[in-house]
């Protein structure tokens, strides 16, 4: 073949897809959504879902989760855009961990000492981690999948957002089927959950998000 034929049957070749905030947002949350709701629609949510919703403490389960999936998905669009790093905006994720520290500390000063660790059993800390970790596979091969098509050049911490997004999503999907309102139970083993989902990514994330 001669190179003008070469060079021609390149130019020829379709490009590649521009990258789209909008579009691997709204996968990444859709993917959450139907893990999520395929598992609440097997196992079904807790029984007394809505009167447990009102207790402040309780939502808060549901609510946190979902602030950290919102914030790690927003910083995640945010690092794959050319020539955009994180700077101060990745202070954001200091709120959701500042409300999760308070909320077990509040858990921890409420109980007596000889209950403060009752719920902590090894069943309900595996049905805890294996679930969170086993709904977040999807969404995060999903969002590492698309995040290729960005300009991250930082692909570890892209990476390690695109766990903590899916994860952070998978556990909001969860909490509607969790009976462990202990904040120190949940925020201990969701944070575990999301710790082991993110490290995975960031790992992940240095491989296939490198160009």
């Amino acid at each position: 073949m001669k190179t003008e034929d070469l060079i021609t049957l390149l130019a020829a070749d379709p490009p590649p897809p521009a990258f789209s905030a909008l579009r691997v947002a709204a996968v990444l949350l859709a993917a959450v959504g139907l893990c999520a709701g395929l598992f609440l629609a097997l196992a079904g949510p807790r029984p007394d879902l809505a009167a447990a919703l009102a207790v402040p403490v309780v939502l808060a389960k549901t609510l946190l989760a979902a602030l950290t999936c919102t914030l790690s998905l927003w910083l995640v669009l945010r690092l794959a855009r050319p020539g955009h790093g994180l700077g101060r905006a990745g202070l954001v994720l200091v709120l959701p961990a500042l409300l999760a520290g308070a909320l077990w500390l509040q858990g921890y000063a409420a109980r007596p000492p000889e209950v403060r660790f009752a719920d902590v059993t090894p069943l309900a800390v595996a049905e805890c981690l294996g679930f969170i970790v086993l709904l977040s596979a999807i969404p995060a091969a999903v969002a590492l999948r698309l995040l290729r098509d960005g300009a991250s050049t930082s692909p570890a911490l892209s990476g390690a957002l695109a766990g903590l997004a899916a994860s952070a999503g998978a556990a909001t999907g969860y909490s509607l089927f969790c009976t462990q309102d202990n904040p120190v139970f949940y925020i201990t083993w969701y944070g575990l959950a999301l710790f082991i989902v993110t490290a995975a990514c960031a790992m992940l994330g240095r491989r296939r998000l490198d160009w």
